[in-house]
């Protein structure tokens, strides 16, 4: 990277950006394929920009879902943001002021900014301006572009990110054998919860957490 580049880009935020850029392309035309104006997930992603809260929102909003469950439910998804919050500004020390940056804080960015030094408020600035821009721009092509995409493309950018969101499924399970349970009992809720519309997610996503306390510890002192 040019020096000139260098001073104003993070290294680590390239590979970041270029990993946003087609999940954030496929929630543009997720939006658009829901029948939801142009400029809807483009707000979204400036003002929210958290990938799976952001589907999540999609999803609740085009199934009528309560105001109180849809901010309960994206809130739950996002509980983990506010540890690393918490943990990112415990150790980097910053005043109250550049805390507003903690918007563009992403479990990307939160990795990248974790290791080494802790970063001052203008590195971090480096870090995360690109992925959070990348992120924004990819929305909105995929919002702009969803009316003129073939229907066959944009099935397929539906397909990836299913694929997406089950290989992080498969991974967490392989990593975590107790989440099974936790799945499992979380997807049967809200299959069973169906009739209460929106609040099915928020009724399976509590239900897999309780499942989770149950017998975690159970498999932990099982395990030689």
């Amino acid at each position: 990277m040019p020096p000139r580049l260098a001073r104003i880009v993070d290294t680590r935020a390239l590979p970041i950006a270029l990993g946003y850029l087609p999940v954030a392309f496929a929630f543009g035309l997720a939006a658009v394929a829901l029948h939801a104006p142009a400029w809807f997930p483009i707000l979204l992603s400036l003002l929210l920009y958290a990938g799976a809260s952001q589907f999540a929102a999609l999803h609740l909003v085009a199934t009528g879902a309560p105001l109180v469950a849809s901010v309960l439910a994206i809130w739950l998804i996002n509980l983990r943001m506010a540890l690393e919050s918490l943990s990112f500004f415990r150790r980097a020390g910053w005043s109250r002021r550049p805390r507003a940056l903690a918007l563009w804080l992403t479990d990307e960015t939160f990795v990248a900014a974790s290791l080494g030094p802790a970063p001052q408020p203008w590195e971090f600035l480096r870090l995360a301006w690109l992925p959070y821009s990348a992120w924004v721009a990819g929305t909105a092509l995929g919002a702009l572009l969803g009316g003129i995409l073939p229907s066959l493309l944009r099935d397929a950018f539906g397909i990836s990110i299913d694929a997406l969101f089950l290989t992080l499924l498969v991974s967490t399970l392989r990593q975590e054998p107790s989440a099974v349970w936790s799945a499992l009992c979380g997807a049967a809720a809200a299959l069973l919860a169906q009739p209460l519309g929106g609040w099915s997610l928020l009724v399976g996503m509590g239900t897999g957490a309780i499942a989770h306390l149950l017998i975690a510890p159970k498999v932990k002192e099982t395990r030689p």
